[in-house]
């Protein structure tokens, strides 16, 4: 019993107390992902930008050490073990330490956003609205609370954003247009936890009235008949109003990383052009270590849109022929880098005929094998990584294996879930969003294949994928174009975007594969160039004034089929990659994509596709 002394507003409101019961009970969660994202921050952040990061780290784990006193002394509370007669108070105390929490994420976008190097900010701009997101769901029990944290999570940040450069003003109004998302799905998910609570009250009350008039049961039953149907339905709106916000959410997602990978392709593009160049030893390691973060964030970006085409529905296969030998060597070639700069041995065992083609994805296949060996060098220590390529009849098993720490059994049941980390701790060496396994199993099951997964701790882990690949006959190459040793006899490529950074990028990247670039900055100049001379490919951007690369493509392709010319590869570079895009491109009479930020190795196979040179091209492109 609960002294009189003791009672309160809130104990004396049992929705209120269920709520507050229920929000206390989601706090640790929350604070745990609150500390995860400001080390996480912090420790993205440039050397220059640490000190403040360090001193505002310290004021925010302060903050939530205090709150988790104030959490366990209100879970007490509420419990009626200690300090019943405190419980508004300590209420109180608990919605102003998430204020408080939200105002140092405010005060950390005010202030760097402006200032901060570009990476810093996008990473800033993805934790806050991953916070925003997770808020909708666990603050739903606070009404008033969770929505002044969400507004102080995302409005700063965003109001920030449109005060800045052009570029970033779109950013900053969709981060306005996310922050009203984020609410209404807060206000939809407070409205279904209380509808859950009624309902169950309001059965419960039911259940004791049967109990007292069991002479009335048949009118009883046909009036909780009639309640059950109207709360089974309220409840199914109220859950199609989440997946609705859900929905916006992705949308907004995949938008924001569209707008990211534009800057990134140029970032990316001069690193590589630079690579090629006189560098001294320091500033080369500069320029490798910048296209390494460009490269990490872009796969974090991939990753994000991959998941946004999964739970939409919309991610689609691309299966086409692909020798065995070359997914083992394009394995090799992309992790070897990272293997010996960490002095770990890394082996490639094909077990299969090294001239086997096999019918796949190629592309989907190696971007899960690259996650698993990747996540097999953040963990191992001592000793190596090794993956294994075999198959017999229509199966394709691919097995990579470490000697590192392997997982916890406890860790074993949760390590494909989205956003769970192997190791969570404040203290963990190894980065990531916590998305790549989830990834992962998502294309392995939508390649209709399985994937497992065997660990003794501090003796290494084994993942091990099955999949449907079928053996095929090798895909027929293009003739390669002959080269003399004049200019005119090189193959030729009509590069068309309305950025000029984006034209010279893409020039000096095909430079070394002796091809002659001619240039169109829109559609329109694309196709009078196209009448002008015959190109052997065409490299075309969407989004441009004037005439877009999809109106472009299909002027020409019409022109192609009333003047009987030969049809010339036009190829989309774009950074606009969802479903129902590559969709239109491909409707319109475009061959094939070609992802922005460009990678020298995907730009080499394109070439190899479009104009021939087979494995020259690729020779070329690892050199």
């Amino acid at each position: 019993m609960i002294p009189n002394h003791a009672r309160s507003k809130i104990r004396d409101n049992p929705l209120a107390l269920a709520l507050l019961g229920q929000a206390s009970r989601n706090s640790m969660a929350t604070m745990g992902v609150q500390a995860a994202a400001a080390i996480g921050v912090t420790l993205a952040s440039l050397p220059s930008e640490r000190p403040f990061y360090w001193a505002w780290l310290a004021v925010t784990l302060t903050v939530l050490a205090a709150r988790i006193v104030a959490d366990r002394l209100l879970a007490a509370a509420i419990a009626g073990r200690a300090l019943a007669n405190r419980l508004d108070l300590l209420a109180a105390m608990f919605s102003s330490g998430l204020i408080i929490s939200a105002a140092l994420w405010a005060f950390l976008a005010c202030a760097r956003i402006p200032i901060d190097s570009q990476s810093t900010r996008y990473v800033i701009i993805v934790v806050l609205s991953a916070l925003a997101g997770g808020a909708t769901g666990v603050l739903s029990p606070l009404k008033l609370t969770g929505r002044i944290y969400i507004a102080l999570i995302l409005l700063p940040a965003s109001l920030t954003l449109i005060a800045g450069q052009l570029s970033e003003t779109v950013l900053g109004v969709l981060g306005v247009v996310f922050c009203l998302v984020m609410l209404a799905g807060h206000r939809n998910n407070h409205a279904l936890l209380v509808d859950s609570i009624q309902l169950r009250d309001q059965n419960r009350d039911l259940v004791e009235a049967l109990a007292r008039r069991s002479h009335d049961l048949n009118s009883l039953n046909q009036d909780l008949e009639a309640r059950v149907a109207l709360r089974t339905r309220q409840l199914q709106q109220a859950t199609e109003r989440a997946q609705a916000a859900n929905e916006a959410k992705s949308r907004f997602l995949a938008t924001v990383s569209h707008e990211m990978r534009t800057p990134l392709n140029a970032i990316l593009g001069v690193g590589q052009i630079l690579t090629r160049s006189a560098l001294g030893r320091k500033q080369r390691e500069q320029v490798l270590e910048m296209k390494g973060a460009a490269r990490r964030l872009r796969m974090m970006i991939d990753d994000v849109l991959d998941l946004c085409q999964l739970d939409d529905g919309e991610l689609r296969l691309k299966p086409r022929p692909f020798p065995l030998a070359a997914l083992a060597q394009s394995l090799d070639h992309l992790h070897r880098p990272a293997a010996e700069a960490r002095g770990l041995r890394l082996t490639m065992q094909l077990e299969a005929a090294p001239a086997e083609t096999r019918l796949g994805d190629v592309d989907r296949l190696r971007q899960v094998v690259s996650v698993l060996i990747d996540n097999a060098l953040k963990f191992t220590h001592q000793g190596g990584v090794d993956c294994r390529i075999s198959g017999a009849g229509g199966k394709l098993r691919i097995e990579v294996s470490d000697t590192g720490d392997g997982v916890a059994p406890d860790k074993m049941a949760v390590i494909f879930e989205r956003f769970s980390q192997i190791d969570d701790s404040t203290k963990r060496s190894a980065g990531g969003i916590g998305v790549g396994l989830t990834l992962c199993q998502g294309l392995v099951t939508a390649m209709g294949g399985e994937m497992t997964a065997a660990s003794q701790p501090g003796r290494g882990s084994t993942f091990t994928l099955v999949i449907p690949c079928p053996v095929s006959t090798p895909a027929p190459q293009r003739a390669s174009v002959p080269q003399a040793e004049g200019e005119e006899d090189a193959p030729t490529l009509l590069v068309v975007d309305d950025n000029a950074m984006n034209r010279e990028i893409i020039a000096a990247l095909v430079e070394p594969f002796g091809i002659a670039c001619g240039f169109a900055a829109d559609g329109r100049e694309a196709v009078e160039a196209w009448r002008r001379q015959p190109w052997d490919a065409i490299f075309m951007d969407v989004h441009m004034p004037v005439m877009d690369g999809v109106e472009a493509t299909r002027a020409i392709r019409q022109e192609e089929d009333r003047l009987g010319r030969p049809r010339v590869p036009i190829v989309a570079v774009t950074a606009s990659l969802m479903q129902q895009e590559t969709a239109s491109y491909q409707a319109a009479g475009m061959d094939d994509v070609l992802p922005k930020p460009i990678e020298v190795s995907a730009l080499a196979e394109m070439l190899a596709r479009c104009v021939g040179g087979g494995e020259d091209t690729a020779t070329k492109a690892d050199a």
